[in-house]
């Protein structure tokens, strides 16, 4: 009779996760909001989880809170071109202009969607005695009128050990 009982009170939790321990009601708010994306795998953290999924020839990764309320989803770029127009147009007349370009990600949340792009300074010419300067890489995150909103320098910093 225990065994039974205990059977009656955990099939209803372990309905509620899915293979991957995620709970119904985040797969569910995904599967709405993204009906026709593949989910390659999901992340689990301290404040929600992450679907590392394809559409079409779009990867991207949303994340969902433990209640399955939408947090964000960060769609990454392959190619400079894939930029929205607005965006370029904005970062081709910024200081940054001639940077080459080696990252893009779009970021939609509830509160709007921006645009971060990774850039570095390898398109500037050197001559031959100072082809070891280092080059440097910045974060620049734009809102998608075009606005430059963020600058932040990420280059690696050489520690040298002694």
């Amino acid at each position: 009779m225990i065994i039974a009982l205990m059977i009656t009170f955990t099939i209803p939790v372990l309905a509620q996760k899915t293979d991957n321990n995620i709970p119904s009601n985040v797969t569910a708010s995904f599967a709405t909001k993204y009906p026709k994306a593949e989910v390659k795998k999901w992340d689990v953290a301290d404040d929600g989880y992450t679907a590392k999924a394809k559409e079409g020839s779009h990867k991207y990764f949303a994340t969902f809170d433990k209640y399955g309320n939408w947090v964000k989803t960060v769609t990454k770029h392959n190619w400079s071109w894939d930029i929205d127009p607005v965006v370029k147009k904005a970062f081709r007349k910024s200081k940054y202009g001639y940077w080459h370009v080696y990252a893009v990600a779009v970021i939609d949340s509830p509160t709007g969607q921006i645009c971060q792009v990774m850039v570095n300074d390898t398109n500037h010419p050197v001559d031959a005695l100072h082809q070891d300067i280092l080059s440097k890489e910045h974060l620049l995150v734009f809102k998608m009128n075009g606005e430059l909103v963020e600058e932040k320098d990420i280059t690696p910093s050489l520690q040298v050990k002694g």
